[in-house]
């Protein structure tokens, strides 16, 4: 009886002992899956932040609003906007808000910058830089509007031919590609590089339309 009783307990004894434990490897798949986890969300986290300095420092969206930059840009065309280490350039689009109208940006076209002198003939739609007529391939008509900064220019006599605008440094003339459909420089005067939002460095849609709107002038 003795005998009988030690064999079930040793058998007993060898049931315990061969009941699986936790593996290494199911112990090292969960410690990997955990850390996957954290990487994933450690980098989607780190995207978001990206994106967030991007947008609000280094690059921003921008949409077209109304007919003045037509026929390069229409209604609903949509931008890239850089907002750093940017210099006005002739021939760039661009984005400001004028202090005289805040809350509303502006994306016209860079037609003179400090230095220059600009004259523009509202008889023939000439406009001239540095006593120079300058190709304007991009605008819908010739320039025939004048504005109510040129217009003050002129009926003070500080505006002809021999009397150009010379502008400023740290500013800038800028006016639509629908030239008699805009509100820009003509009206409210040269602006200043403090009221510069970015230059319109990419148009990505639509998407038959993607590409750069800025205008070489030193090409011709």
């Amino acid at each position: 009886m003795e005998e009988f009783e030690n064999k079930n307990i040793n058998e007993d004894s060898s049931i315990i002992e061969d009941k699986p434990e936790k593996s290494e490897e199911t112990v090292s798949s969960r410690y990997n899956w955990k850390r996957e986890l954290l990487d994933w969300v450690q980098s989607i986290a780190i995207a978001l932040v990206i994106a967030f300095l991007l947008k609000n420092y280094v690059l921003t969206l921008a949409k077209v609003d109304g007919p003045s930059m037509e026929p390069t840009l229409k209604t609903a065309d949509r931008m890239y906007v850089n907002k750093v280490m940017y210099t006005p350039q002739k021939g760039d689009v661009v984005i400001f808000e004028p202090a005289s109208d805040p809350g509303r940006p502006y994306i016209k076209r860079v037609i003179a910058t400090a230095g220059d002198k600009l004259y523009i003939d509202f008889a023939t739609g000439d406009v001239y830089v540095n006593d120079e007529i300058i190709d304007e391939p991009y605008i819908k008509e010739p320039t025939r509007l004048m504005g109510s900064y040129i217009n003050l220019l002129l009926i003070t006599n500080n505006y002809s031919k021999e009397k150009p605008i010379v502008i400023e440094d740290g500013y800038f003339f800028a006016m639509g590609d629908n030239r008699n459909s805009s509100k820009d420089s003509r009206e409210i005067g040269p602006i200043p590089m403090d009221e510069l939002l970015g230059h319109a460095v990419f148009r990505f849609w639509p998407l038959s339309e993607l590409g750069s709107v800025d205008y070489d002038y030193t090409k011709n």
